[in-house]
């Protein structure tokens, strides 16, 4: 049996969205940008993705940017917004527990003179409201904190630290890359949001930026003018369209999706709880998402023996997973035992997991850890 459990690094493209999707390449496939039946076809397709994207999150049709994905909105949102309204610098707060897309980022604006603050988050996986209050200087313009961290699935107190960014006229951009999908949303509760389809079952290589009307950005790249200016680049109608449908598709049957997937993580749980010197990382996780440690087993050794057996689990963000072996930067800054940082794996459900899998994925668990910390 193959069992994916890796949904937070990527998804399965629902079979209807590839279906309707094949249509982009075959029938609609005119440049969204010509000035003819085949374009105008594309644009009408595309806007109509637009809007639909627009009403899940609750915004305005015109707040929605079309990119490549979760680390290019990021950048724009960021550095668009530094660039429009800031070149000379200032302060910026985020977290400590970021995805690298932010991280790397705001270390770059660091050598090119801004001042930046990473907040510490609790041993549970989360910022403060408090801390990020303290936080706040003068010359703080922009703040950038996760919606729901990529490792833990620790989701943090967006809501309150809104409240706070918008009493002191801070600007508040949040990556809810493993938000979207999830946890209803309305994104109008930060000022920018940055989305990839391919963690909500669309393809890989879409995805989008939510920027508040009130808010200005400019380009960080240039080119064609598309998206009003912002990004250019030949648009992506298939993956505007997929993304639409797929988000549309979770809407439909998210009440039924939850509840199976919560479910089958409380399995899960109980299961650890069977397993002798365990550490369940974070609190107020998303439903999704498990990160655990086991004593005396390395995360890699079990997340591969578990691959043997056909079960795919990872053990940090695939987006590092590249750089070889890596501690946890997330469960470092959480302050955990060392073994707690070693011997972590993540375990990322789907709307498509199924009971078998669930069953056989526990019993294998169980064994493995037992076997793996007998040969230790």
């Amino acid at each position: 049996m193959r069992v994916y459990l890796d949904h937070a690094a990527t998804t399965r493209v629902f079979d209807e969205v590839a279906q309707e999707t094949v249509k982009f390449f075959t029938q609609f496939y005119g440049n969204s940008s010509s000035l003819h039946s085949h374009g105008y076809e594309a644009k009408r397709l595309y806007e109509e993705a637009r809007s639909k994207i627009a009403k899940h999150l609750n915004v305005e049709t015109e707040e929605i940017y079309f990119t490549s994905g979760g680390t290019e909105s990021d950048n724009i949102a960021i550095r668009g917004f530094l660039k429009a309204n800031h070149p000379e610098g200032g302060h910026i707060i985020t977290t400590q527990i970021e995805h690298p897309a932010v991280l790397e980022l705001t270390r770059q604006l660091e050598k090119e003179g801004y001042s930046v603050t990473y907040l510490e988050p609790t041993t549970g996986g989360y910022v403060t409201p408090e801390d990020f209050r303290k936080a706040i200087r003068r010359d703080t313009v922009l703040a950038s904190i996760m919606w729901v961290n990529n490792e833990t699935g620790v989701i943090q107190p967006i809501e309150e630290i809104s409240r706070i960014a918008r009493e002191h006229g801070i600007v508040l951009h949040s990556d809810a890359v493993q938000a979207i999908g999830k946890i209803k949303i309305d994104a109008r509760l930060v000022d920018m949001l940055s989305a990839s389809g391919h963690k909500f079952y669309a393809p890989k290589g879409c995805g989008f930026l939510y920027v508040s009307k009130r808010v200005k950005v400019e380009p960080i790249m240039y080119g064609g003018g598309h998206e009003r200016g912002l990004r250019s680049g030949t648009e992506n109608v298939p993956g505007a369209c997929a993304m639409a449908l797929a988000l549309e598709i979770i809407e439909k049957n998210y009440e039924v999706w939850s509840e199976k997937v919560k479910r089958f993580k409380e399995k899960i749980l109980r299961a650890i709880e069977d397993i002798p010197d365990h550490h369940v990382n974070g609190s107020n996780t998303i439903f999704s998402h498990i990160s655990v440690s086991f004593k005396n087993v390395l995360g890699e050794t079990l997340a591969t023996a578990l691959d043997m057996n056909g079960i795919s689990v990872s053990t940090a963000s695939a987006c590092s997973s590249h750089h070889g072996t890596r501690r946890s930067h997330v469960l470092e800054a959480m302050q955990l035992e060392d073994w707690m940082i070693d011997g972590a794996i993540r375990i990322s459900l789907g709307y498509d997991n199924s009971e078998d899998e669930i069953e056989y994925f526990v019993n294998v668990l169980s064994r493995e850890v037992n076997r793996l910390r007998r040969m230790s």
